[in-house]
């Protein structure tokens, strides 16, 4: 087996290549065969990963990075039936890893990867946006989806000056809460109606509808702590008719996963999702922004991400 080893050089301030250069001993040590693909501005990891496993045959891919970088690979595998997926993270989240009872240890991440075999398989979702601008934009996801609060904090957080100086003292989880509390009081809820599991719900003061297939998001809040990542359905988190002050009380509790008795959250369960909303909102999939839109749907795709870890 040839390991396809993926990276961002550049990915979280320089440590992904960093992080590289610690584990390759570990592959010529052990004489596994592996080829290294370094992604550029102009060709990045969705490119690399599309042309990799477009070729019908059995194809492992390593991802040294982040949940950027996941995102990137996920959104270019062509093939899923014959593509297997290890990653060590490398970012400001890792959020994807966090329920999936993996080392948190790199190199051990690796012997794992070494070992061959698929450990877990995991659900993608699809978002296809319908931008405020008339554009469409169908992508994938792994960890999440977001509808609102969660898609505004992140959009801060990508043009943030403060978050390359984080990473680089390893506080680069820091910056979430920073912005989460910025949006907390300059976010309008707005009229939503969701459509999940059968069931059409109208929220009249909605903050944020949070789409998960993963327990955790945002560097660590658990704002799905029943959300199980194999099973073939959406865990919603919405949060409606909360005033600023309150919404932000919420947060410390949704760090715990300990929010969903409190007053204005409610959740959901179900393998479609369909969002409409009276005003644009900003949506994101696995903290990639897509812009703002008005009607947002989502589906679990049939096929699985086979991981080796």
């Amino acid at each position: 087996m040839v390991y396809h080893v993926v990276l961002n050089p550049a990915g979280a301030s320089g440590g992904a290549a960093r992080l590289w250069k610690s584990l390759e001993s570990m592959f010529l040590h052990a004489g596994a065969d592996f080829e290294l693909h370094c992604s550029t501005p102009q060709h990045g990891i969705t490119d690399i990963c599309r042309e990799l496993t477009s070729r019908g045959e059995e194809t492992a891919l390593v991802i040294i990075g982040g949940d950027g970088s996941l995102n990137e690979a996920v959104n270019g595998i062509c093939d899923l039936k014959h593509t297997a997926l290890g990653f060590v993270p490398c970012g400001t989240g890792n959020d994807m890893c966090r329920d999936m009872a993996i080392p948190d240890d790199s190199k051990a991440l690796v012997e794992r990867i070494m070992e061959g075999g698929v450990k877990h398989y995991a659900d993608i979702g699809e978002t296809t946006f319908y931008g405020e601008d008339g554009s469409v934009k169908v992508r994938r996801f792994n960890i999440s989806s977001d509808i609102g609060f969660g898609a505004a904090t992140c959009a801060l957080v990508n043009k943030s000056k403060l978050k390359p100086i984080l990473n680089r003292f390893g506080l680069g989880r820091a910056i979430y809460p920073v912005e989460a509390i910025k949006v907390c009081f300059t976010a309008k809820p707005a009229a939503v109606k969701l459509r999940c599991g059968g069931k059409t719900r109208l929220y009249k003061k909605c903050l944020c509808a949070i789409v998960m297939n993963h327990c955790h998001e945002g560097g660590g809040f658990e704002f799905c702590p029943n959300a199980d990542f194999s099973d073939g359905l959406f865990d919603v988190c919405v949060g409606n008719g909360l005033g600023k002050l309150a919404f932000l009380r919420m947060l410390p509790f949704a760090y715990k996963g300990t929010h969903l008795k409190l007053p204005g959250i409610y959740e959901q369960r179900g393998e479609s999702i369909v969002m409409t909303s009276d005003v644009p909102l900003w949506v994101h999939t696995d903290g990639e922004v897509l812009g703002r839109a008005k009607r947002v749907e989502i589906r679990m795709l049939p096929e699985k991400l086979r991981l080796l870890i």
